[in-house]
């Protein structure tokens, strides 16, 4: 091939896009456009830890389609006590919490997230692995301070958030529906039901 052949190849793809942004048709670069929102959710146990509540978490990874974290601390059935977490897609951390049972009954019941403009997983693993490595205290350091952290962790705009305080000696069957109600999260959501 010929360099004037070359360069007539070359310059087709750049004249080609010139002709669609002239149409209109074209989108501004993926930088350019704005970025997709961040969203949490806290899965929660009723009738965990004798009845205060037993929360879990996942934030989804900006930029993928479907890609979640998820994961739970200080709970006997959802184990191991220890802390967990995974990574997958919504259907597959709804299937995990979904498919937690304490006694034959299913442990998770209900949900609830709200979307963020920012979110950092990386930031967030990081708190995760802070609360857990201090080891799991039931009024300082339990599931709902791990769901906490991951979140605010996530985001900076749920941690500057005045509505969202701390979980030090609050049960968790409260802050989810006292306090995100109170913080604007969408409505609680029941786990069993496929259409959410």
């Amino acid at each position: 091939m010929k360099f004037g052949q070359q360069l007539a190849r070359a310059a087709t793809p750049v004249v080609g896009s010139l002709a669609l942004l002239a149409a209109g048709m074209a989108t501004a670069p993926v930088e350019a456009q704005a970025a997709p929102l961040g969203r949490v959710c806290m899965f929660e146990a009723p009738n965990g830890a004798y009845g205060a509540g037993h929360a879990a978490f996942a934030i989804k990874v900006r930029g993928e389609a479907n890609h979640w974290i998820y994961g739970s601390f200080g709970s006997f059935v959802d184990s191991p006590r220890a802390g967990w977490i995974k990574g997958g897609t919504w259907e597959k951390a709804r299937a995990h919490f979904t498919d937690v049972k304490d006694k034959k009954e299913q442990y998770y019941t209900r949900y609830r997230c709200v979307n963020t403009r920012d979110g950092d997983v990386r930031r967030a693993q990081s708190w995760y692995t802070a609360v857990k490595n201090r080891g799991y205290n039931l009024s300082t350091n339990n599931c709902l301070h791990m769901s906490m952290a991951v979140f605010k962790g996530y985001s900076e705009i749920l941690r500057k958030d005045t509505r969202l305080p701390s979980a030090t000696n609050t049960r968790p069957n409260y802050y989810y529906e006292a306090v995100l109600k109170n913080a604007k999260w969408e409505m609680s959501h029941r786990l069993d039901d496929k259409k959410k």
